[in-house]
């Protein structure tokens, strides 16, 4: 059966996406999509672009990815975020910018005869809207088309199928999970666009032991312990 995985918010935590790659690749999955926030927050943001662009995984652009490119890693909400924006875009590999800045915005691809749209974030606002639920309304008032959204962003696992058919769904977050579990998260989807939500455990430590080398906070990588947000 063609199956599909959706990966997103990987936040430079390269063990969390070996971890998960790993996991796709024993389950003989070959197709995968990336929902953006590839950088951000922890700091092996060049390996894990690397990662995505030597397996070509088609990737669309993430808040975070917008940062570093377009704003000088600012981050009006949050210092913390800035902080470390702007401590990657000093060590940024050419390499690095050159992939984030290849990325569209929102991709429509085909699975199993049916149109899917990949974004980060939401339909208004494709970076930086958070969708915490979708209703008929939203897809109406946005004229969504396709048969299944999926969306990243809030780093929650999300699911919802309506009557018309069409499916939204979250694949929560591969590098920070928030929703209290420290393993990382991804999505199957089957020719029945029956999704399985996977969680992959990995070797948080070695994010957290390179965070305190490079000097950052230690608040900023102790949430993958628990699964929490910052």
């Amino acid at each position: 059966m063609n199956k599909i995985a959706i990966i997103s918010d990987i936040h430079g935590n390269l063990p969390a996406l070996e971890a998960v790659l790993d996991d796709i690749k024993s389950k003989n999955i070959t197709t995968i999509y990336c929902l953006g926030d590839v950088v951000g927050y922890y700091c092996f943001f060049n390996e894990v672009v690397e990662k995505l662009n030597d397996l070509k995984i088609q990737t669309v652009l993430g808040n975070h990815d917008d940062a570093l490119i377009n704003h000088q890693g600012v981050i009006e909400r949050s210092k913390t975020c800035t902080n470390i924006l702007q401590w990657q875009l000093k060590n940024a590999k050419q390499e690095t910018i050159d992939f984030l800045k290849s990325l569209p915005t929102h991709r429509e691809v085909v699975h199993a005869n049916n149109r899917m749209k990949l974004i980060h974030a939401g339909l208004k606002d494709n970076i930086d809207e958070y969708l915490f639920d979708v209703s008929d309304l939203y897809f109406e008032s946005n004229q969504f088309k396709e048969s299944i959204l999926i969306s990243g962003h809030t780093h929650l696992i999300s699911y919802k199928k309506f009557y018309s058919g069409k499916v939204w769904l979250n694949p929560g977050s591969v590098g920070q999970p928030r929703d209290g579990n420290n393993k990382a998260s991804y999505l199957i989807l089957d020719e029945e666009l029956t999704p399985s939500f996977i969680r992959v455990a990995y070797n948080y430590n070695l994010v957290i032991s390179a965070m305190k080398e490079k000097g950052f906070d230690d608040y900023i990588s102790e949430g993958l312990k628990t699964g929490r947000k910052i």
